[in-house]
């Protein structure tokens, strides 16, 4: 197969080719690592799907999440517009549940709470990505779940689009009745995943038309069909205005209450009855996953992927499994199984019947506030026995820190975990936030030990900033053109100069692109402790 040369991406395969483009493979000069490079080329005209084009690019460079698909690079190159992103070596959920049919309800969960923490993400820069489907969830080898594909997602910077249409039920429709998509009448977004108010106007909805889209994508995982039709009927139509569709616990069997929930709520046919943001989504998921392996899930999962051909995914069987079958023995076996659980769980027969033989440790940690954000990557502390040998983990140990009740707002705030009771002995203790590993070793004798930590006590990383600017209108890389500059105390300072080992995360940041004839573009950014890698593209326009 010929390869090609883009820009500075030697031995690009094109892997996919349209009327529009063409979609390469190639690896990154500077990271090496395996890329996509989107190629965007019009004969003539068809500004404004260059300018969805870039809108995405705009739109990609905003994001930083694990569970979203990243962006590397967008330049131009004669007639053609270029977008790198993140090349994921695996499949489409769509492929998945064509080859499936259908997915276990604790399997589909995991990736829906995947695919939930990468919308939410979006969400918080009030960025809607108007055409969440399967097709746009895509799943690598390792069973990482990424979201992609913001081609016709909307923001406040939202811009022009040009009519295109389609009939197919899984293909993205962006028709409308003039050149803009923030207008009324338009339609943007897959048939078959979009809500009533998204079918009758796209121009007006908010991340609410994304939760009935992730709704109906869950019903699709667990029963291997749509509720409706895609083919934009009147009477489909009608049938999604009034919420009419066969349930779930109809086409499968002994589905989890929390999977019927989910659905029911999230493909209200009026918007002010779904779940107003993800939030609540996440929680009753990681509620109910909390009860199972997940990492057994994602394994399997990962091996679904890899398979070239359809897989039995083994029964995932619930931690407290065993229990609710002694509980079977009888009411009075019951309470009493319950109660000791009750009092093991709160340490109460550690402090009284056990207290001559295990020791309470209690761990505190001092850390920036604005670790309290980063939610999906808690810090935990894990207890090992140190035996000088295999350093086996002391089970039912393992503790998540959360902010303490007392604790005053400041620049650091005081996590705590729960007591762990311990024989006394030799132990280590490891805590991991982030990137950061802590390890220590401590003696357990008969008094309690509360261990206070402040390592990461006004932690902060060294920052590395990359600039590029293009004109918003011609897509034109004007970055070697442009001044880049960082204000430092009260002035402005051209980037070249500054000693960025001097800029360190957990503070605010202001930065301005100049270039002669056109507007100045202004950014002034909150840089969280962990986030030590930040991309700023500036669309500038002309005076």
């Amino acid at each position: 197969m010929e390869s090609e040369t883009i820009g500075k991406y030697k031995n690009c395969t094109k892997i996919a080719t349209g009327g529009m483009g063409a979609v390469y493979l190639a690896t990154h000069p500077e990271l090496k690592r395996k890329v996509v490079i989107k190629k965007l080329i019009l004969k003539s005209g068809g500004a404004a799907i260059r300018e969805r084009f870039k809108r995405e690019a705009r739109i990609l460079s905003e994001l930083s999440s694990p569970y979203v698909v990243r962006m590397f690079d967008y330049f131009t190159e004669g007639r053609a517009n270029y977008i790198v992103l993140e090349f994921v070596d695996g499949m489409s959920l769509d492929k998945l549940i064509e080859k499936q049919v259908s997915l276990p309800p604790e399997l589909a969960l995991l990736i829906f709470l995947d695919a939930c923490l990468g919308l939410k993400n979006a969400h918080s820069k009030d960025i809607v990505h108007r055409d969440i489907k399967p097709g746009n969830i895509l799943i690598s080898k390792r069973a990482e779940v990424k979201l992609a594909d913001f081609g016709i997602a909307s923001d406040e910077k939202d811009e022009v689009e040009e009519p295109k249409k389609t009939v197919d039920s899984d293909k993205t429709v962006v028709s409308t009745k003039n050149s803009s998509i923030t207008q009324a009448g338009s339609t943007l977004g897959t048939p078959a995943y979009m809500s009533p108010e998204q079918l009758m106007d796209s121009s007006s909805v908010d991340v609410r038309a994304d939760i009935y889209s992730m709704g109906v994508m869950l019903y699709e995982m667990v029963t291997g069909s749509k509720p409706y039709a895609g083919d934009m009927a009147p009477e489909t139509i009608a049938k999604i205005k009034k919420g009419k569709y066969i349930p779930p616990q109809k086409i499968v069997k002994n589905l989890p209450p929390v999977v019927k929930t989910l659905i029911r709520k999230m493909m209200k046919p009026e918007p002010e009855k779904r779940y107003k943001n993800l939030d609540p989504v996440i929680a009753k998921i990681r509620r109910y996953l909390k009860n199972y392996d997940t990492h057994a899930i994602r394994v399997s999962l990962a091996q679904a992927i890899i398979s070239s051909k359809t897989i039995k995914f083994p029964s995932y069987i619930p931690k407290n499994y065993k229990a609710k079958r002694i509980a079977l023995g009888g009411f009075a076996a019951c309470a009493v199984a319950l109660l000791f659980c009750e009092a093991w769980n709160s340490g109460m027969i550690h402090r009284t019947v056990l207290r001559n033989w295990f020791t309470p440790v209690s761990l505190s940690m001092l850390m920036p506030s604005t670790a309290s954000v980063n939610a999906d990557l808690p810090a935990r502390a894990f207890f090992f026995v140190n035996d000088n040998d295999g350093i086996p983990e002391v089970p039912n140990t393992r503790r998540v820190f959360s902010v303490a009740k007392n604790s005053s707002k400041g620049k650091n705030l005081e996590y705590v975990t729960k007591d762990v009771f311990l024989r006394p002995g030799e132990y280590r203790i490891k805590i991991a936030e982030g990137p950061y590993v802590w390890w220590k070793s401590i003696s357990v004798g008969k008094e309690k030990i509360l261990m206070n930590l402040d390592f990461l006590k006004n932690a902060s990383r060294n920052i590395t900033v990359h600039f590029s600017a293009m004109d918003c209108e011609t897509g034109k890389d004007l970055t070697k053109s442009s001044q880049f500059r960082i204000q430092v105390g009260s002035k402005w300072v051209d980037a070249s100069k500054v000693d960025f080992s001097k800029l360190k995360t957990g503070n605010v940041y202001k930065f301005l692109m100049i270039h002669e004839g056109y507007y100045d573009e202004y950014f002034s950014l909150l840089i969280d402790w962990y986030q030590d890698e930040l991309f700023i593209a500036g669309n500038m326009r002309k005076k």
